[in-house]
């Protein structure tokens, strides 16, 4: 039911956020207020670390219940939004609002799934479902930015909005149907990661995280990293619409093709053997993958359409492979208790830069055209590998 629940919660997202996407940029033509969608999802991620102590303290099953059904209604006040009468200053005004709530909802449901996975199944197979809940989360996702998109075409954005209300629906229903038993509820509620303060709960969090040297040397590096992907990210529907269509179908089809490349590397990492001791050259290896394809994705633009979509498969599958190991091991090395904490302390780490990059991405973009923003991204990817190979200490 975590599962169903994760993806049904997955698609409905994916709806909402390309609907919205989607319309205020037919609607303003602006790059700047395309960034400022992508500022305010990856904002929200950047402050995320506040709501750890209260995953970990609320009630999982409650709390994914209860933001599921705030979604739905969120799903249903949009689509009203769109309408003429409310296409004005205050009723844009209003749908921002919206569109930041049903953010911060999502910064609630997706760490409380990823705090219940270690409580429901063996450890010795934590790496085969991290890898299925990652497919779920990032690369599924991609997936569905693309296919909405197709959807998007062949129906108004409204009706958009009202599957994404009704896919939470359904969401909602697996969620009610989660059963968590005693001894998992005595994980949860673990005494030793609770202190009854709120700001001391989020201390032992941050306490937890910097005991675990190999896992924090990796993040803060990311953070970077993720500067430039974030002026990558809005970058990609103006490169879609130089090289490859004017419609959303070019865009969706970059996105589902990074789906598909991170589809393999979540399952192509489950056939290699290694753990913390070989982590240090995996992740260079993988950097490399990614930073390598990613530049010659601009390099053939002009040359070949069929290159565009094979390397930018190439390169998701190199960063989906160091995402999966990535998570399982957080997963590992943690306790249930206190991985709500330490789980939103990583994406606010990892994201602080996200929201600085695509609020550059508008100036970039005018500057030096939609396809410099894959380069600057590619070659950001590479250096991360490089610095993990000549600065990151080997493990032993």
């Amino acid at each position: 039911m975590l599962l169903s629940g994760r993806i049904a919660t997955n698609i409905a997202d994916s709806l909402f956020y390309m609907a919205i996407l989607w319309f205020f940029k037919e609607e303003f033509n602006s790059p700047f207020i395309v960034a400022l969608i992508f500022a305010i999802d990856s904002g929200i991620d950047m402050v995320s670390f506040s709501l750890g102590p209260l995953i970990d303290r609320l009630s999982i099953k409650k709390l994914l219940v209860t933001s599921t059904a705030i979604q739905i209604v969120i799903s249903f006040l949009a689509c009203g939004m769109l309408l003429k009468i409310f296409l004005n200053p205050f009723g844009i005004t209003v749908l921002l609002g919206l569109y930041l709530i049903s953010t911060i909802i999502s910064a609630f449901i997706y760490p409380s799934e990823y705090k219940l996975l270690p409580i429901l199944v063996k450890k010795t197979e934590l790496l085969k479902y991290n890898g299925l809940f990652q497919l779920s989360y990032r690369t599924l996702d991609v997936f569905l930015d693309g296919l909405t998109t197709a959807v998007i075409a062949l129906f108004k954005v409204n009706l958009s909005l009202i599957f994404s209300g009704l896919i939470f629906a359904f969401a909602l229903t697996c969620y009610q149907l989660i059963k968590i038993d005693a001894t998992a509820k005595l994980v949860l509620e673990e005494a030793a990661y609770f202190s009854g303060n709120y700001l001391k709960d989020l201390q032992i969090g941050w306490t937890t995280l910097r005991q675990e040297s190999n896992i924090l040397n990796l993040i803060l590096p990311l953070a970077v990293t993720n500067l430039f992907y974030g002026i990558f990210s809005v970058g990609l529907p103006y490169f879609a619409q130089t090289y490859l269509s004017q419609s959303p179908i070019g865009y969706g089809g970059l996105l589902m093709s990074s789906s598909i490349g991170s589809i393999l590397g979540t399952f192509l990492i489950q056939k290699f053997a290694f753990g913390r001791n070989h982590m240090r050259t995996f992740i260079v290896k993988c950097f490399w993958l990614a930073g390598v394809f990613r530049c010659l994705v601009p390099a053939v633009a002009s040359v070949n359409v069929l290159l565009i979509f094979l390397f930018s498969v190439l390169s998701a599958m190199g960063i989906s492979m160091m995402n999966t190991n990535f998570e399982a091991l957080v997963q590992t090395s943690f306790s249930s208790a206190v991985l709500g904490r330490v789980q939103t302390i990583n994406d606010s780490l990892i994201s602080v830069m996200i929201p600085i990059g695509s609020l550059l991405s508008s100036w970039v973009i005018k500057a030096w055209g939609s396809e410099s923003t894959q380069y600057i991204y590619g070659i950001a990817l590479i250096l991360s590998g490089l610095y993990y190979m000549l600065f990151v200490k080997r493990d032993t």
